[in-house]
């Protein structure tokens, strides 16, 4: 809990807001460390860095379709985030993070599948503009005596709040771009697999992917990176540990007021799960990991105020989270590329 408070926290941190001595805290956070029961994770400033997110759900006729669509976002050097879905779609689930401007490369190679056979249906989502809010997973809603989660749905839902404005970013898209190199991408790389660890170990994974940077560089880029191109730090968890193993993603239309009350409530008291809520004008977009038990609470309470809702159920044991990728970044040009080459067709090599 005190890592999720202050995931960049050092041991002396811990050991000033956690009962015992140095030495058991060191203990117990290698034990939970090494059996991988949490790492902490740099989620990216996307405005700053030029980009924005283009969600696809794409419905397939047969697994080998799935399968080859998996090859297709491996490739493809924007990915974010894929998983195998069930339900409303039976297919694949895609999250990119693209260069600003270029979704409709996106949606060419949308058609393209589908001229290919490979999907049969495909929906585009791109809520760039519209206000967006992740919450992530909180400890203090965990029971350790009973090994369950505890939180009232219909209190969360019906609790007053205060409503919250989206506030615009301040800088112009893009703006770290002017002084961004592909040596920074490789630094950000490695605060996306995971930030809490040893700078000395960053630079050594660095080094076996090509760049020699040195300490004092990386230190003094790193402080830089971390200002400007990190959006926030999330602690993310084993789900199997604490029974966080089903995802779904929930899209619907609902009055303009109750996505105003649900963005307001996410921004001040968000629910004590990981999950990412966008809302454009009235569609719902709300991607929810959470123990199953907590999943007919959830769908009850939304599906009284939202029209044509549609449940589509991840499967996280056939999901994939990827980095960011060096060769996007053309150093010369300060931007991304985003030549057809680049965004299509080699996403459907074979």
């Amino acid at each position: 809990m005190a890592i999720q408070e202050d995931p960049l926290s050092t041991v002396s941190d811990l050991v000033s807001r956690v009962k015992g001595s140095k030495p058991t805290i060191i203990k117990r956070l290698k034990y939970l460390r090494e059996n991988q029961y949490f790492w902490v994770q740099a989620l990216l400033n996307n405005h700053n860095l030029g980009f924005e997110a283009v969600d696809v759900l794409l419905d397939t006729h047969s697994l080998d379709d799935v399968k080859r669509l998996e090859q297709v976002v491996t490739n493809h050097p924007y990915t974010v985030y894929r998983s195998r879905c069930f339900g409303s779609h039976n297919g694949l689930f895609v999250q990119f993070r693209t260069p600003i401007g270029t979704r409709p490369l996106v949606e060419e190679l949308v058609r393209l599948l589908h001229e290919e056979g490979v999907v049969s249906n495909g929906q585009i989502f791109s809520m760039g503009r519209g206000p967006t809010v992740r919450s992530s997973m909180k400890l203090e809603a965990w029971s350790p005596e009973s090994m369950t989660w505890r939180f009232d749905w219909k209190d969360w839902f019906e609790r007053d709040c205060k409503k919250v404005r989206v506030v615009r970013p301040r800088k112009n898209p893009g703006s770290a771009l002017k002084w961004f190199n592909t040596n920074d991408v490789y630094i950000l790389q490695q605060l996306m697999i995971d930030a809490k660890r040893p700078q000395t170990e960053m630079i050594r994974a660095i080094k076996k992917k090509g760049p020699t940077i040195t300490p004092q560089t990386f230190g003094r880029r790193l402080r830089l990176i971390r200002r400007e191109c990190v959006e926030k730090y999330r602690v993310a968890f084993n789900p199997r540990a604490f029974d966080i193993i089903t995802n779904i993603l929930v899209r619907g239309r609902g009055s303009k007021k109750f996505l105003q009350d649900l963005y307001s409530r996410m921004s001040t008291n968000p629910i004590p799960f990981e999950s990412t809520l966008r809302t454009a004008d009235h569609d719902l977009f709300w991607a929810v990991r959470m123990p199953p038990s907590h999943l007919s609470s959830l769908l009850t309470n939304l599906h009284g105020n939202l029209e044509d809702m549609s449940v589509t159920l991840l499967d996280y044991s056939q999901s994939f989270l990827y980095s960011i990728w060096p060769a996007t970044l053309n150093e010369e040009a300060h931007e991304w590329r985003q030549d057809r080459e680049f965004m299509i067709d080699q996403a459907l090599k074979k």
